[in-house]
């Protein structure tokens, strides 16, 4: 999600925001709005990133709620993809998320209170053919998030990761949100055109609006809105775009778990 969209949300709630970027220049206007602004590069070390939090923290005297929105997509197929383009996405994706919730969690534990969202992607719960690398940071991402709830919840810290369908934002838009990898094999042809194609039709024309999206993820960490009265769950889809294609996973799971379920259960003692 936009980070302009997020900021200018919670600030129409009454919210005080601390918004960061790499480059500091492209959220001047966010300052103009009321909000604070830091420059924080997720993949700077874990003590340089410790900083960061203690500098924010003394902004407004606490943090209650962490948004943790880093990240981009990487096309290419699992060979054309090199160790060092993994590793990079890898280091955005995961480990940055990672080490800036990492810097805040004694935060929360000392008060034995706030909140840790980590924005994830519906790639996380199915592949996408020429951007499988991307899939496996967001399925890690995932993941992670629902350990890191059942470890916290008890100390009084809410984590929610988000599953996003397609928003209307930049995060399809080539060279910032979406790289290329630089090691081109033509049988990967077909996969890559058929993304290409795929991202072409969707920008654009994406589903679902930005707008409503940060503000159901206000709602659900905070049970407030259409979330009233409703437990924090550890991983929630959001985007209509989603539902469909997941359900039918579902399905498809129970299908080949009674199919094969005479294999699956033939290694018991």
């Amino acid at each position: 999600m936009r980070i302009h969209m997020i900021t200018q949300t919670l600030l129409s709630l009454g919210q005080k925001v601390i918004a960061t970027a790499r480059n500091i220049d492209r959220i001047r206007d966010i300052e103009q709005a009321g909000a604070a602004i830091m420059t924080v590069d997720v993949t700077w070390s874990p003590e340089k990133l410790k900083e960061v939090a203690t500098n924010a923290i003394e902004v407004y005297g606490r943090v209650d709620y962490l948004i943790n929105n880093a990240g981009y997509t990487c096309q290419g197929a699992i060979e054309e993809v090199s160790h060092q383009e993994t590793y990079d996405i890898f280091n955005t994706n995961v480990f940055g998320v990672l080490n800036v919730t990492r810097s805040f969690l004694p935060h929360y534990r000392q008060r034995r209170s706030g909140g840790i969202i980590i924005i994830s992607s519906t790639a996380s719960r199915w592949y996408h053919s020429g951007i499988t690398i991307y899939s496996a940071t967001k399925a890690a991402l995932s993941s992670l998030g629902e350990g890191l709830k059942a470890e916290v919840e008890p100390l009084g810290i809410k984590v929610l990761t988000i599953d996003l369908g397609h928003f209307r934002t930049p995060a399809l838009k080539r060279d910032t949100n979406l790289k290329r990898a630089a090691q081109v094999i033509t049988d990967y042809k077909p996969i890559n055109g058929w993304f290409e194609e795929y991202v072409e039709k969707k920008v654009g024309n994406e589903p679902n609006d930005p707008k409503l999206g940060v503000l159901r993820v206000i709602e659900i960490i905070t049970q407030s809105g259409m979330a009233t009265g409703r437990e924090v769950p550890a991983r929630i889809l959001l985007g209509a775009d989603g539902k469909e294609p997941f359900v039918k996973m579902c399905r498809d799971t129970v299908k080949q778990i009674e199919e094969w379920s005479d294999v699956i259960c033939s290694t018991s003692y």
